[in-house]
């Protein structure tokens, strides 16, 4: 097959669940023998050298214009340039991307990556916010991610979910398509994420033997419930030689650093920002739990994901796709509720989980449903049927 695949987000230049997504099945598609061009946001190089049947085409402009408005006339203009019309299959994540390709009329069915409902979470986002730039953003630009999402939904031969949950947020959206929606998975690099040298990786992070590691890696936005996790340290006391570290950046920062300051002497929490990606996985290995507390829309959760693959048990909330990856591991990873007391409990029963023997049975779960040569070869099904139809 030859396929086009347009993202607005790509990785390394974010670290979130949809850029390493679309990176991946990308990379995987063309490593499996398929002709793959992306075009992705502009990093200051226009085109990325043809690497395994992969091509990168930096077309998307970064800068003080909103990608809401500029993304979608960047990717028609720059899938005309590449023929698109020549192409089997369109493949598109996001709104954004989903309306660029289906305004060029190519004449080439269009697969829809349904990551998230943009507009709901522009919603959800204002709610949170205090009156201001940020707040003022979220609501001039619901309307038209709306737009975009039920166009692209109407036009799209085939539409991708990630879980059960994503295609019932669909399904406020447009009926017929989650109705006819694919529910395919993430995958994660499970050489990557590995828990081969723990003891080396709390090492180099200065991590002594002893101490209970709980880790997570947040945007810190107020749907990621990174402020009910430091809460939660209040009631944990009684765990001997606790760590909590929480890796991440976002607009929440400073909340979260003036609630980090009001936490009772001797409580570890830290806070260590964005971590590099050669640092990320240690942080999974050496950790003895991980914690995922959101508290609205998680359409999938690679980070769970990454963080089992790494042997790293972990617990969650009952928000969004959570549920649907850790029942079937252990029902007890579950939060009974989203509030720090439901989640001291939570982490409590999770370190008494995090035996040897548990951590090996994350690791094989992993694997057997997220690692990539599990994952791919459904998506390639799917892109070739709807290319050959």
């Amino acid at each position: 097959m030859r396929i086009l695949v347009a993202t607005d987000q790509w990785f390394p230049d974010h670290m979130g669940g949809v850029a390493r997504i679309a990176t991946e099945t990308a990379r995987g598609l063309a490593a499996r023998g398929h002709e793959t061009v992306v075009v992705a946001p502009r990093e200051g190089v226009e085109t990325g050298e043809p690497a395994d049947g992969l091509t990168v085409v930096r077309a998307l402009p970064r800068g003080r214009l909103p990608q809401t408005l500029m993304d979608p006339v960047a990717t028609r203009r720059s899938a005309s340039r590449l023929d698109a019309a020549s192409f089997d299959v369109l493949l598109a994540h996001g709104a954004t991307s989903a309306s660029g390709l289906r305004a060029g009329r190519f004449g080439r069915p269009l697969v829809y990556v349904f990551h998230a409902a943009a507009a709901d979470e522009a919603r959800f986002l204002r709610a949170s916010l205090r009156p201001g730039a940020d707040w003022l953003a979220a609501l001039a630009f619901e309307r038209p991610l709306r737009r975009m999402t039920e166009r692209a939904l109407r036009d799209a031969a085939t539409v991708i979910v990630l879980s059960e949950f994503s295609r019932d947020v669909l399904r406020n959206t447009s009926a017929s398509a989650a109705d006819r929606a694919v529910r395919l998975t993430g995958g994660v690099d499970t050489g990557v994420f590995t828990p081969i040298g723990r003891d080396g990786a709390r090492e180099r992070l200065r991590v002594p033997a002893s101490t209970r590691l709980v880790f997570t890696v947040r945007r810190l936005e107020p749907r990621m419930g990174v402020e009910n996790l430091l809460q939660s340290a209040r009631m944990l006391d009684d765990v001997d030689e606790l760590r909590i570290v929480v890796a991440g950046a976002g607009r929440r920062q400073r909340d979260v650093e003036v609630l980090r300051e009001g936490l009772p002497r001797g409580t570890s929490v830290q806070l260590i920002g964005r971590v590099s990606d050669d640092e990320l996985p240690l942080w999974y290995r050496a950790a003895d739990l991980f914690v995922l507390p959101s508290v609205a829309y998680e359409g999938f959760g690679l980070v769970t994901v990454e963080a089992l693959a790494s042997g790293t048990p972990v617990v969650g909330t009952r928000v969004g796709a959570t549920p649907e990856l850790l029942e079937p591991l252990e029902p007890r990873l579950l939060s009974e509720g989203t509030d720090p007391t439901a989640l001291a409990d939570a982490i409590r029963a999770g370190l008494r989980l995090a035996t040897p023997a548990f951590r090996e049975r994350c690791r094989e779960y992993a694997l057997a449903r997220f690692s990539w040569d599990a994952v791919l070869p459904e998506w390639e099904r799917v892109l070739a049927s709807v290319g050959k139809g």
